[in-house]
């Protein structure tokens, strides 16, 4: 079954007696980020949703990057830098 991009959630609920995440998805890319941490997969329902259970360590958040804020100098250092490098590389 294909879900509609709205239908693809994921659920993370966190038990503070346990110290357990518990995980449900039925995103295919969250899904396959779930695995790669190693959560342990508990069922697959009929729809396509897995259901997840880890430790509390095993799911973290992190701020967004705000990104590098660069003044016109910093920017014309780096582009000869690069220009510098990419000269080198073809010699």
């Amino acid at each position: 079954m294909s879900f509609t991009a709205i239908e693809r959630e994921t659920v993370c609920v966190c038990n503070d007696e346990t110290n357990e995440w518990e995980v449900y998805s039925c995103s295919p890319k969250v899904i396959t980020k779930i695995k790669k941490a190693g959560l342990e997969l508990l069922r697959v329902d009929e729809h396509g949703g897995h259901y997840f259970k880890g430790d509390y360590g095993q799911v973290s958040f992190r701020a967004k990057s705000t990104g590098r804020v660069w003044t016109e100098e910093q920017k014309q250092a780096a582009a000869e830098r690069l220009k510098e490098a990419r000269s080198k590389k073809g010699e």
